[in-house]
């Protein structure tokens, strides 16, 4: 209100002059919420309904009368004193003039997607005799219940955080004189946490093939790298770049799930002339005992990170095969965080262990689509169902390899050659001791 008055003793009009252009010049700038507590504030001071509607907010009365019935039949299911709150700011005007603060300032799909969670939401609280409230311990219970969704993968990660971005919103506009910052760090916190889990579109930007190449001339870096280098520092950063790569190998050849990866024992998962891998029923998802074959070029590559590499940082009664630089086992966060800070470098695109499960299942499927059962059984799945639903990424990989092959046609026409890779130069050292990146537990 105060901008509006200056605005209106610098024009020379009274401030209870209201009109569109006037709005759309002294709103100029205002981020859509500002502006709409504005106009909510002409009517409430001036009393004269606000007859500006902007040519994006316009919306024809059939969307209209959906968004109100959608409005008050979530509105049920808030709490009295929510409810109560939030009616005025819900109000949706049937002819544009006087939307409440929310529906003037969000977009219709937003409000919908936020109603209906926070319907979920309040009737969680409920049913689990919680306080129907958007506060920390009802709200901590209520994550504890999309993680375990989460974990058996009926969604995603970044979804937990659009939800909890949502309810932080809605949480702001209706009670913004409450103190929010426990679910802004929470929100935070998610999103931190999102970096490391990549949406599966990302898979599709990597080739499996080219992956276990890259993967290979790693470890072939890494033991020349562990060779020629004559500090500690050298060894153990070429002891990372094995461990990682032998990982990213392992999940090629036997795509596990990443905590039985991080837990693999040498003792107990391999024979001993390692040539075979086994996991127990229990760390299996279909329950049932999983024996695999170990190629003689990977059996090699294991040998190699064990003699030379894993000797480096393992103390002498660990059995553990992937080791941290402090000499404890890897766990499966850092160990999927390598990994997907590998692939960011080399591919330009982070993918996830999980998402090397992905990309291998829908190989599977489109090499040979009638023994889609096969990808099923090598990935360890608990319904064959699930598999079914690698089909459309298969379809993704046969079309991104009749590209690739145009692309490499037309290179030849046009006499284009490959790319040369070549060594980075090293870089002068900083002066100044540097701390070492992350901690490994």
């Amino acid at each position: 209100m105060g901008r509006w008055i200056l605005d209106a003793e610098q024009d020379g009009v009274p401030p209870n002059l209201v009109t569109p252009s006037l709005i759309t010049r002294r709103s100029e700038g205002l981020i859509p919420a500002h502006r709409s507590k504005m106009k909510q504030a002409l009517f409430e001071v001036f009393e004269v309904p606000c007859t500006f509607v902007s040519p994006d907010k316009q919306i024809q009365s059939s969307e209209k009368e959906k968004l109100s019935d959608l409005v008050q039949r979530h509105l049920q299911r808030f709490p009295t004193d929510w409810h109560d709150r939030a009616v005025p700011m819900l109000y949706v005007c049937p002819e544009g003039l006087a939307d409440g603060a929310i529906i003037d300032a969000r977009a219709f799909s937003s409000i919908k997607s936020t109603m209906e969670l926070a319907g979920q939401y309040f009737d969680f609280c409920r049913a689990n005799d919680l306080p129907v409230d958007l506060d920390r311990v009802p709200f901590r219970s209520w994550v504890a219940h999309r993680r375990k969704r989460f974990a058996i993968g009926d969604f995603s990660i970044y979804t937990m955080v659009i939800e909890a971005g949502r309810l932080l919103t809605l949480g702001r506009d209706v009670y913004p004189e409450r103190d929010w910052g426990w679910l802004s760090k929470f929100l935070a916190k998610m999103k931190s946490l999102a970096k490391y889990h990549p949406t599966r579109a990302n898979g599709r930007h990597v080739n499996i093939e080219e992956l276990h190449i890259a993967a290979l001339q790693g470890m072939e870096a890494a033991l020349e790298a562990h060779e020629f280098s004559s500090g500690y520092r050298g060894k153990l950063q070429a002891h990372t770049l094995a461990r990682t790569m032998l990982s990213i190998l392992m999940l090629i050849n036997s795509p596990i799930r990443i905590s039985s990866l991080a837990a693999l024992d040498i003792e107990h998962h391999f024979d001993p002339e390692m040539t075979r891998l086994h996991l127990s029923p229990l760390e299996t998802k279909d329950r049932n005992r999983d024996e695999r074959a170990i190629p003689e070029r990977l059996r090699a590559v294991i040998l190699t990170y064990i003699r030379h590499h894993r000797s480096l940082v393992a103390p002498e009664d660990e059995t553990r095969l992937f080791i941290g630089w402090k000499g404890a086992p890897c766990t499966p966060g850092h160990l999927s965080e390598c990994i997907g800070d590998m692939t960011e470098a080399l591919f330009g695109s982070r993918v996830s262990a999980h998402m090397i499960r992905n990309v291998i299942a829908a190989f599977i499927v489109s090499e040979s689509p009638a023994e889609r059962g096969l990808a099923s059984e090598v990935l360890n799945h608990r319904r064959s169902s699930t598999t079914d639903t690698y089909s459309a990424n298969s379809n993704g990989i046969v079309a991104s390899r009749k590209l690739s092959a145009a692309a490499d046609a037309e290179k030849i026409r046009l006499g284009i050659g490959p790319k040369i890779m070549q060594k980075k130069s090293k870089r002068s050292r900083p002066s100044g001791r540097r701390k070492h990146r992350g901690t490994e537990t």
